[in-house]
């Protein structure tokens, strides 16, 4: 009775055994049927890692100095327009402020030549138009004395005529003495008043040459006002230098503060606090996040399948509990060894067959940017597009 029950356990444990074996190799083959087709599927690789063609380097293109501000550190999140460095200000606070003075002091001289010009263009206008004034009333008086001495003169010339007549009568006797000589007083009173009207009608002459020299003066005081206008147009020509200078230095003055020109991360900082900066040396380099993909280099033996569109998975080595979705954007026309510093050397054949890697690039469709860095290395598994 002990024989035999020992012989029903014996023979239970060896079935559960040969079922434990069975489901083992069942799992196994399950597993490994998985294993090839994950292979088949997919083109796998660990020689990956985060790039991006948008590191920006950035500095200080006109003014140079020392750095006395350095607010953010390698990795930080930056926002366009944040400050990110300055350098010494003072020198060129000093140039703004000297400038400044400059150009206030060229506008008061041109405010001052601009008053000048208008008191004489005032003057000369007066002046102009007052020898204008008196040697058209000269003129008009002078007119005026030849027309009485021109009706005084034919009046003569009609008393001369009577004065004739009665010559001629007083010596027949026909009239009396007193008769011709009250023509011949006559005569001479309307010939004295032709001489004084001759000697007023001269007595204008002087007037109307003081008048006309008036006038020469005024035209030189217009040559006067030609120069004032090139001493404005000079004086304008030093404003707006001096305001160009002013400008230029206002813009050293806000070049001092070194800004972010993208939303990113601070990836490198070539210069310390207290550094001397040169224009156009690099301070430091920023990375936009949005740019950041994915190179795998991927053996020539794998490449069946991979193209662009294909759908990839992918895990970075320094966040191995995350995971990335991305699509092959790109195989690459060369091989990685085709622009090493030491391309290999295939002239005279090769002993041993090397599997040349090619470069795949990938564009992240899935998953946070904020923790990738250019440079991360990983793995990603490429699904072929004819599985």
């Amino acid at each position: 009775m002990s024989s035999e029950t020992s012989n029903r356990s014996f023979s239970t444990k060896r079935r559960v055994a040969v079922l434990i074996l069975i489901l083992l190799i069942l799992v196994l083959a399950v597993g490994l049927f998985r294993f090839i087709r994950h292979r088949l599927e997919y083109a796998l690789t660990d020689a990956v890692f985060v790039a991006s063609d948008s590191l920006t380097e950035i500095g200080f293109d006109r003014v140079s100095g020392v750095l006395t501000e350095l607010p953010v550190n390698e990795g930080d999140r930056v926002k366009k327009g944040q400050l990110l460095a300055r350098i010494d200000p003072q020198r060129y606070r000093l140039e703004v402020k000297k400038l400044a003075a400059a150009v206030q002091t060229a506008v008061e001289k041109r405010a001052a030549l601009q008053l000048k010009r208008q008191r004489l263009q005032q003057e000369f206008e007066l002046r102009t138009k007052l020898a204008t004034e008196e040697i058209r009333r000269v003129g008009r008086q002078q007119q005026a004395a030849a027309a009485k001495v021109a009706s005084l003169q034919a009046r003569i010339d009609q008393l001369q005529r009577d004065h004739q007549r009665m010559v001629n009568l007083f010596a027949q006797q026909v009239i009396p003495r007193q008769k011709l000589e009250q023509s011949s007083t006559q005569l001479e009173a309307a010939r004295a008043e032709r001489l004084a009207l001759q000697r007023n009608q001269q007595a204008f002459n002087p007037v109307r040459k003081a008048a006309r020299l008036q006038r020469q003066l005024s035209r030189v005081q217009q040559q006067q006002l030609l120069e004032l206008d090139r001493d404005l147009a000079a004086a304008a020509a030093g404003v707006a230098r001096l305001r160009s200078m002013q400008e230029k230095a206002q813009q050293d003055l806000a070049d001092t503060e070194l800004r972010s020109p993208l939303d990113g991360r601070l990836a490198k900082r070539f210069i310390n606090l207290g550094g001397d900066v040169t224009p156009g040396r690099a301070v430091m380099a920023l990375v936009d996040p949005q740019d950041i993909y994915i190179i795998a280099l991927l053996e020539e033996t794998k490449l069946e399948g991979v193209e662009p569109g294909a759908q990839v998975l992918i895990r970075i080595d320094a966040y191995s509990d995350q995971q990335w979705q991305g699509k092959v954007e790109q195989v690459l026309p060369a091989s990685a060894a085709t622009f090493a510093l030491a391309p290999r050397d295939i002239s005279a054949g090769e002993f041993t067959k090397v599997a040349q890697r090619i470069p795949v690039r990938i564009r992240i469709t899935g998953g946070s940017l904020d923790k990738l860095r250019v440079g991360l290395g990983g793995e990603v598994e490429i699904r072929r597009k004819d599985s």
